[in-house]
């Protein structure tokens, strides 16, 4: 797992800002918040920000960002790493282990929220760490190859690293009967200022006002 991580995942930087600016979009995009893939809150708690990416499917990935780092805690309902697929029904031994103490009760102390007995991999990078990093998983050897990261590969795989791949995603998950803008899109994948016009081009039936109020939490402070 911690080679996969270190291959794959991007700084913890890169990955705040591009969970920001898809759930920025998706905000655009549907107004109903329960029917997004990507959320985002800023301030969630004291000194922590949270992303999240909700599938429908029974599938997430919770993104702690705080000053003493970034916790990574996903679940894959399908994983053979799941605790409902294991006979004992628990957590895969050695999940949490090595998690520093004060992260690992900032997860336990919001548990009916993050849901912590439901994980299939929990990844993460302190301030002192290099690399992505993870706790020394059980059994893994009793699984597949292609199954031993608990399903990360497939939830990253949410994360749209341009904003073509956005815009392809989406076009068919929010079942766009117009082609979305990509001059538009683009500008946004690149951190820039999101104007409110880009907010009707994207979306003429959203109220602009409402979308700058949710823009605000998550955390874009130099809206229009």
């Amino acid at each position: 797992m911690r080679s996969w991580a270190a291959a794959k995942l991007p700084e913890p930087a890169s990955l705040k800002e591009r969970m920001k600016i898809m759930a920025a979009l998706d905000a655009i995009l549907c107004e109903e918040n329960w029917l997004r893939v990507h959320r985002y809150e800023h301030a969630w708690k004291p000194g922590v920000d949270l992303g999240v990416i909700e599938n429908g499917a029974g599938d997430h990935l919770y993104v702690l960002f705080m000053k003493e780092g970034v916790l990574v805690k996903g679940f894959d309902h399908e994983s053979p790493l799941s605790p409902h697929a294991r006979e004992d029904g628990r957590i895969c031994p050695g999940m949490y282990d090595e998690l520093p103490e004060d992260v690992l009760a900032i997860l336990q102390n919001n548990s009916e929220f993050l849901e912590e007995e439901d994980v299939t991999f929990c990844i993460w990078r302190m301030k002192a760490d290099s690399t992505w990093r993870s706790g020394e998983w059980d059994g893994l050897d009793e699984v597949d190859e292609s199954d031993r990261d608990g399903g990360a590969a497939f939830l990253f795989g949410y994360l749209k690293e341009s904003a073509v791949n956005y815009v392809e995603w989406a076009e068919g998950y929010f079942g766009l009967e117009k082609p979305l803008p990509l001059d538009v899109v683009s500008q946004i994948y690149q951190g820039s200022r999101i104007e409110e016009d880009w907010i009707a081009t994207l979306n003429p039936e959203r109220k602009v006002q409402e979308v700058l109020l949710e823009l605000n939490k998550i955390g874009f402070s130099n809206l229009g």
